[in-house]
């Protein structure tokens, strides 16, 4: 039964990451209007663009003949992109956080190293966590995996905020976050089944509490650097006048 293992890289390294797997014989998965009808009509563009950009691959013959260094850069320029070899699939989003869909155990081994455990530590989530892959639709599975990237990277956005240093940069990644995906309508053709299944994995992954707990850190952190900025610039204005004053005062005492 193939299991969902997630894991994260460094998201600088996207398009050296995507080479190497094209070296290991993955390759890009180019969705195809027809043969992938049901993927297409089920996702609104919003998603579509954000997971499956390769639906707009005009020619997959001349895509496939690209050197694989420039697929790696192609494929880095976008939000999301799915590898497959045989019966395993590779997911990555472009905030370095990538899933395995796989039975193969060694395969997961071979991706999923050391350097990658340990940045699963660093988000305080367990780098040996495996999610059951029990769904029988394609489209659902791309369901689960983005409500599992939803969780992972707010996860992955509450560690940031905790570095004064790139808070401001992180805070427009989490605006960005709310606006492209988390607050996205998926789609509008689910059937009650299908939509009582994602509502259970939302309630089970904790999403809304996540995300309402990361907001608030963010209000909190942005008031109180704010405050601390304010503070300085009294500070600096006090020491200018300061200054000034004896300026003023020595002035004073040479002209007399």
């Amino acid at each position: 039964m193939n299991k969902i293992y997630p894991y994260i890289i460094d998201n600088k390294r996207l398009a050296g990451y995507y080479e190497l797997l094209l070296d290991d014989n993955y390759k890009v998965k180019v969705f195809n209007k027809k043969k992938d009808k049901e993927i297409y009509d089920t996702f609104l563009p919003m998603i579509k663009e954000y997971m499956f950009w390769t639906f707009n691959v005009t020619s997959k013959t001349e895509f496939n003949n690209l050197s694989n260094d420039l697929k790696g850069t192609v494929c880095a320029g976008y939000k999301c992109n799915i590898f497959e070899k045989k019966d395993t699939l590779v997911i990555c989003f472009n905030t370095g956080v990538c899933f395995v869909v796989t039975s193969d155990k060694k395969e997961v081994q071979k991706l999923v190293q050391y350097k990658e455990k340990e940045k699963m530590r660093e988000i305080n989530l367990s780098e040996d966590t495996a999610y059951d892959a029990k769904i029988e639709k394609d489209t659902m599975l791309y369901v689960y995996i983005l409500e599992l990237y939803k969780m992972i990277n707010l996860n992955k956005l509450q560690n940031e905020i905790q570095n004064p240093n790139i808070f401001e940069k992180t805070r427009k990644k989490f605006v960005e976050f709310t606006q492209e995906i988390f607050n996205v309508t998926i789609s509008e053709k689910f059937d009650e089944k299908e939509q009582r299944q994602i509502e259970k994995w939302e309630k089970e992954l904790k999403l809304d509490k996540k995300y309402i707990e990361v907001e608030n850190q963010f209000e909190l952190l942005y008031k109180n650097y704010n405050l601390n900025d304010n503070k300085n610039e009294t500070l600096f204005l006090m020491m200018l006048i300061g200054v000034v004053i004896i300026i003023g005062i020595i002035n004073l005492i040479i002209g007399s």
